[in-house]
């Protein structure tokens, strides 16, 4: 069996920035990218879908995020904004996402992200192109897709294809990890580029419309019970590379399974400093954190 080059190695685990560094800098921006490095953190990872035209951009929401945009006069989006699919990548960089609303209900759960004024959401290709730099890294690109409203992303063929072309176009030297909570996306992955790695992010919490459950739209119509009611055994079936799934719906024994299957285990969003030792206790292969420095050790 050909080594999984996403699992851990050394006893550690791989460090993967969310969004960058969500806690310390703005979200999806450069910035926040360049400190992330900073930190010693490997893994960077981001949020992945397109503009007008097929143009990959990094950015989180179906919608111009309200919690994070101002338009071209300075003020705070009142609403959430235009659809992502339907602006221009120019249209769409007028917006200074550079500081969290504090307005906003979001901007309470960050209270230590610094301001950086005149950021702009970045197209996937400004991202490879810094990431063309950066010896060591690896990419995790989450594709934001809707699996039960087409209506607010490009289909999952078309956000597969831009992908592939941007990858083309820049040959990153970065190993790439593509994830996503619609399975549909990985479908196509796996269709159009058999050879880049997947991640099979999942969420089994209660009351949350992302809920892995038997004859979930999420799933691309895979069967738990195919598969003994297990995710792991599952994900593996499929060829995937990793399972990316929320921190606590795993276990010491549930890691071990997915690990034993040849799987990398990667846990989101793990921010407190009791749950980072666990994760790293119980052998976890990569911690998706929005707080990377508290993972190396160092202060931020």
């Amino acid at each position: 069996m050909t080594p999984n080059r996403f699992r851990r190695s050394h006893g550690a685990p791989i460090i993967y920035g969310h969004r960058g560094a969500r806690g310390v800098l703005p979200e999806n921006t450069l910035t926040s990218f360049r400190y992330l490095r900073e930190t010693g953190a490997q893994g960077l990872e981001i949020d992945v879908q397109n503009a007008a035209g097929q143009v990959p951009v990094v950015v989180h929401d179906p919608l111009v995020p309200m919690q994070l945009a101002r338009g071209p006069d300075g003020a705070w989006l009142r609403v959430a904004g235009p659809k992502i699919r339907d602006l221009s990548l120019t249209q769409l960089q007028a917006y200074d996402v550079g500081r969290l609303n504090p307005n906003h209900a979001y901007s309470k759960s960050y209270p230590d992200q610094q301001a950086r004024d005149g950021e702009r959401i970045p197209s996937l290709d400004q991202v490879l192109d810094w990431a063309a730099g950066e010896v060591g890294l690896i990419l995790n690109i989450e594709i934001k897709s809707y699996a039960t409203r087409d209506d607010l992303g490009d289909p999952p063929a078309m956000l597969v294809e831009a992908l592939l072309q941007a990858l083309a176009h820049s040959r990153p030297s970065a190993e790439v990890l593509v994830s996503s909570f619609d399975w549909r996306v990985l479908d196509e992955v796996q269709r159009q580029a058999p050879d880049l790695a997947r991640g099979y992010l999942t969420y089994e919490q209660p009351g949350d419309h992302l809920t892995v459950f038997e004859g979930s739209p999420w799933m691309a119509g895979l069967s738990l019970t195919e598969h003994a009611d297990s995710l792991p055994a599952l994900i593996a079936a499929q060829g995937g590379h990793c399972w990316c799934a929320y921190h606590r719906d795993l276990t010491e024994a549930r890691i071990r399974q997915a690990q034993d299957l040849g799987l990398a285990v990667n846990a989101w969003t793990v921010n407190d400093p009791d749950d980072i030792a666990r994760m790293v206790a119980w052998g976890i292969d990569g911690i998706i954190t929005d707080y990377p420095a508290r993972v190396t050790g160092q202060k931020g």
